[in-house]
């Protein structure tokens, strides 16, 4: 077998183990008559495999090897499911565990064997004071023994290593001998990523394992850019009275920091938006967008903060765009349109949250489902829920009610099926009084039966696939009706 059909072999293992984690993540059985045809071969490659490595040493083939896992997680399904698994399939994932398990002690043995050599640095790098300093990164969980990123880098923990090494073994042209090092000379290029302005913890903690490093120059420090505005300050400070009246700013915020925002002589600290990101996007649109069109975005990042973080950009405008492209810029949030309007001279009756359907505030609240349900409706959902086993049942009803309405919420529901299930219930009962942030609200409102928070993620990525297949009528019948019935009553 020659080294090409190694590799072949080894990316064909890892798409279909792949394939085999991803229907376990879903929970439910999995069908292995319908895997890729190439899944009765995976054993008997693994011992090609071994057989290769032990006469053909290649490091690149370690890589490869370590880079299939999931092996932990097989053997843990194998022991649990045993009952649903057919015995042919059964064994041959005994087999599969078996050999991976001793193809991996191989490969980390002749890792071992290579250590002190610096056969896995360049040219340039290859000498003991990098390899020293790499160590450390490689304690941190940043790079593998091989020097190479591991998942959990991002491009900046990249550049940051880079950056360090560099400086302190005096390397010229900082990061091309890393960009080379770590294959990344035609593209994805880290000496080009973005400090962080949100979530700087993983960027500190990686400084902080080059605590002799002068990092001055490695920052750049950004200029404020405040939001211009025609209006007078008696407008601004109305503006300002409204938002804090009806909770879109801390109730503490100075009125001389308000007035900072819009002019940088007087800027002194950000303002703290304590509703959702949407609705600040929505705000600096309806208020400012007139005369910031060019950077209003960018000054809404300088400007505001939400739980003391600086909002995202990339955020601001999909959210936007979101509202407008459901058509919803007259009633996304009716109370802070009227604010908006009052501060551009725009003459508009005061809008009320339940003056209709159409006129509600949609966002009423980022963490808890709106409803349009009487209390006798939430009720009937909640005692089939119940009856049907699928949340726990020692879940009193004002539990439940607190789902719906911030000022009750005392504990997430405890859901005891599925997180599929889960998200199944969710769509079908919540998503047409809840347009946005359905699966926010879900991780929120939620536990599942061991005390953990859904993924919110998984919960995304679950609803795509179930679209895929066309199963949203068919998934779970029980739950649909529970769903529909819900629904249905809440249209009478």
């Amino acid at each position: 077998m020659t080294r090409q059909e190694v590799v072949i072999k080894v990316s064909k293992i890892s798409r279909i183990i792949g394939e085999l984690k991803y229907e376990m993540d879903l929970g439910g059985k999995i069908e292995f008559a319908a895997l890729d045809p190439d899944f009765a071969h995976i054993a008997e490659w693994i011992k090609e495999i071994h057989q290769y490595i032990e006469e053909e040493p290649s490091p690149v083939l370690y890589r490869l090897v370590k880079n299939i896992g999931f092996t932990d997680i097989i053997e843990d399904y194998l022991s649990s499911h045993a009952e649903n698994i057919d015995a042919p399939s059964a064994d041959l994932l005994e087999k599969y565990v078996k050999g991976m398990h001793a193809l991996t002690r191989l490969c980390d043995s002749r890792r071992t064997e290579q250590k002190g050599k610096y056969t896995d640095l360049t040219e340039t790098l290859a000498n003991k004071e990098v390899a020293t300093l790499l160590d450390r990164a490689v304690d941190a969980g940043l790079l593998d023994s091989h020097y190479q990123p591991t998942p959990k880098a991002k491009s900046v923990n990249l550049k940051i290593i880079a950056y360090a090494v560099s400086t302190l073994c005096k390397l010229s042209h900082p990061y091309s001998h890393f960009e080379k090092q770590w294959h990344k000379e035609k593209g994805n290029r880290f000496s080009t990523s973005r400090l962080p302005k949100r979530d700087t913890s993983y960027y500190d903690s990686t400084k902080a394992l080059y605590p002799e490093v002068d990092f001055s120059n490695f920052e750049v420090a950004h200029e404020i850019d405040t939001l211009y505005t025609p209006q007078s300050e008696q407008d601004i400070e109305n503006l300002y009275m409204e938002l804090v009246k009806y909770g879109y700013i801390a109730p503490d915020t100075p009125l001389e920091a308000f007035y900072g925002i819009f002019n940088k002589k007087r800027f002194k600290q950000p303002i703290e938006w304590i509703k959702n990101q949407r609705q600040l996007a929505f705000l600096l649109y309806t208020a400012f967008s007139t005369y910031n069109k060019q950077n209003l975005w960018i000054k809404g990042e300088c400007c505001f903060r939400i739980n003391g973080r600086v909002p995202h950009r990339a955020c601001f405008v999909s959210g936007y765009s979101q509202i407008k492209r459901d058509g919803l810029l007259d009633a996304y949030d009716v109370r802070l349109k009227s604010i908006c309007d009052r501060f551009n001279h725009i003459d508009t009756p005061e809008a009320s949250p339940t003056t209709s359907e159409t006129q509600r505030l949609i966002h009423t609240s980022k963490l808890v489902f709106h409803s349009t349900a009487d209390e006798k409706k939430k009720f009937a959902m909640y005692s089939a829920l119940i009856q049907g086993e699928y949340i726990a049942a020692d879940t009193t009803f004002a539990i439940f009610k607190g789902i719906f309405d911030e000022t009750e919420f005392s504990t997430p529901v405890k859901w005891i099926k599925k997180q599929a299930q889960l998200m199944y219930f969710v769509y079908l009962a919540f998503k047409k009084d809840n347009p946005f942030d359905i699966w926010v609200k879900s991780v929120y409102c939620f536990c599942m039966a061991n005390g953990k928070k859904p993924n919110r993620e998984s919960l995304h990525c679950n609803f795509r696939n179930f679209i895929q297949k066309g199963i949203l009528d068919t998934y779970d019948t029980e739950l649909k009706n529970i769903a529909d019935s819900y629904v249905y009553n809440n249209d009478l």
